[in-house]
């Protein structure tokens, strides 16, 4: 008796896919343009998010405002290519935006200029804990300084990608990165948590004069 092979089929649906020619993205062939944008921008958006708004009470409200700005504004790309180029800028402006109204809001606020009077340290220093301790940090340092110098300690972006965001050359985002580390070193020094765990810190890239 010959044994007959059979060859199984399955007969579930397969979803349908399209190719997003600008990105090589396989989305559903029935994928709305805002969804394909979306799917295209949220890397880039949370990496952002998360780099600048870890452990802030306001990050998913600071996130939401970004989705809004690209969603009513991403047809002005002319190169699809460039898209998540330019969602990148919109998360940083929009951040940057953010912390100049949050500070406009500080100067009016007795609570909070009460509560930054005294660090508090916590028993949990990993983590999460070490984060928003230098964030805190951060949030004292000139805007022009604090944005390029979060870039650098918590992501891995390249100086010229760090001044194509700030908006700068990068003769002047070495300047404001050199003025930016020497003034978050002499914070460090204030919260022994931070000091201790960052007492071999990387050297300075050189600066020119």
């Amino acid at each position: 008796m010959s044994a007959v092979r059979r060859t199984r089929t399955s007969t579930e649906p397969q979803p349908e896919q399209r190719v997003d020619a600008a990105r090589l993205l396989l989305v559903p062939r029935e994928a709305s343009e805002a969804q394909v944008v979306y799917e295209r921008v949220a890397p880039v958006v949370n990496r952002m998010v998360w780099i600048y708004l870890a452990t802030d009470p306001e990050r998913d409200d600071i996130a939401q405002d970004i989705f809004v700005a690209i969603a009513r504004r991403h047809a002005a790309v002319r190169d699809p290519s460039r898209l998540e180029a330019w969602a990148a800028s919109v998360a940083f402006n929009t951040i940057c935006h953010a912390f100049r109204r949050r500070k406009f809001r500080r100067w009016f606020s007795l609570e909070v200029v009460l509560e930054s009077e005294q660090p508090r340290y916590e028993a949990d220093l990993e983590g999460r804990d070490l984060v928003a301790r230098a964030q805190r940090l951060l949030e004292k340092l000139p805007l022009a300084q604090r944005m390029p110098l979060t870039l650098e300690l918590f992501s891995s972006s390249s100086q010229p990608e760090i001044a194509r965001l700030c908006g700068c050359s990068e003769r002047t985002l070495r300047r404001r990165l050199h003025a930016a580390r020497e003034r978050f070193a002499l914070l460090v020094q204030r919260d022994p948590a931070l000091a201790g765990r960052l007492a071999d810190g990387s050297p300075e890239a050189p600066v020119d004069g």
